[in-house]
């Protein structure tokens, strides 16, 4: 019997060293950066991190400021770029982050990167209050409709993004789900690739990181007008610019632009071709395509 227990122990042993060899060598496992919350109860990423994204088709970084992609030289002179997955852009490799592209076309400003997957309008909000103290020039916020319906406790209950209860006016900051478990198994890539493919998956299923599959016809107008109210009356907004994508709701983008918002929308003959193939976040060339208009649009500003 004993013999029989130590064969068992032994050839599980020989399976999990090459399973954990395998999700290596062929970069089976998709790897997530370590977060926190910091003082605003905002979540954040550690500072200089970097890690597989699928298939080792390239990795993703952290830089110094815990933001992902493009590191700015200097904090002067600096605009942000806030958003949700499309700014994170872990799809495509750094140097196709739209802050990249933004500083290689435009030396007069340095550009600061911050987003979160699955952020928010208000959530964008609360990233732009923290970032206040280094005095930007302005914040483009990188939006679609889908972002607005997301900040709404009472249209979309989502804890994993900040979201405002409309009833009490109350905000409520996004839960962070990292456990012990899971950063004891980060270093383990055969135990976090089961992990994240098999467990997390299944609890998950559910739950997207993008909201811009939202269509027109689901769409709250009365609620947003509500949420536009609060932002107004709680939020600085004057130094905001709406960077809107081309499938964007008009109707929506009208309402930000008469509560005094300044808005852009980008435009494009075929937004198709600015997106990954089966993905709707836009590929290197639909980020350059992007930076270029809102180049366009700050120089004209003459800030």
């Amino acid at each position: 019997m004993s013999k029989f227990l130590i064969q068992i122990i032994f050839f599980v042993t020989i399976g999990i060293l090459l399973g954990e060899g395998i999700v290596r060598i062929f970069q089976l496992s998709i790897d997530v950066p370590k977060m926190y919350k910091d003082e605003n109860k905002l979540i954040r990423y550690e500072p200089n991190q970097s890690g597989n994204y699928i298939n080792g088709d390239h990795q993703w970084v952290i830089n110094k400021y815990g933001n992902y992609g493009y590191e700015p030289q200097s904090l002067d002179t600096m605009i942000t770029v806030i958003g949700d997955s499309y700014i994170s852009n872990v799809m495509n490799p750094p140097k196709c982050h739209q802050a990249n592209f933004l500083s290689s076309l435009n030396s007069n400003f340095n550009f600061y990167p911050n987003s979160r997957d699955g952020a928010s309008f208000i959530e964008f909000l609360e990233m732009k209050r923290s970032l206040n103290e280094l005095n930007p020039v302005k914040h483009l916020f990188y939006v679609h409709h889908g972002d607005f319906i997301e900040s709404i406790m009472e249209l979309k209950n989502n804890p994993l993004t900040v979201q405002v209860s409309l009833e009490s006016n109350e905000i409520r900051f996004a839960k962070l789900t990292s456990s012990k478990l899971k950063n004891v198994l980060y270093n383990f890539k055969l135990a976090y690739y089961l992990y994240r493919n098999f467990l997390i998956q299944n609890i998950n299923k559910n739950v997207s990181t993008n909201n811009r599959n939202t269509k027109s016809e689901n769409i709250n107008y009365t609620a947003i007008q509500e949420l536009l109210d609060f932002v107004i009356k709680y939020y600085q907004t004057d130094n905001i610019i709406l960077v809107f994508s081309p499938d964007a709701n008009q109707k929506v983008v009208d309402m930000t632009q008469n509560k005094g918002f300044e808005v852009w929308r980008l435009e494009a003959e075929n937004y198709e071709k600015w997106q990954l193939e089966n993905d709707s976040h836009w590929s290197c060339e639909g980020h350059k395509k992007a930076a270029e208009q809102v180049n366009n649009y700050l120089q004209n500003l003459r800030l």
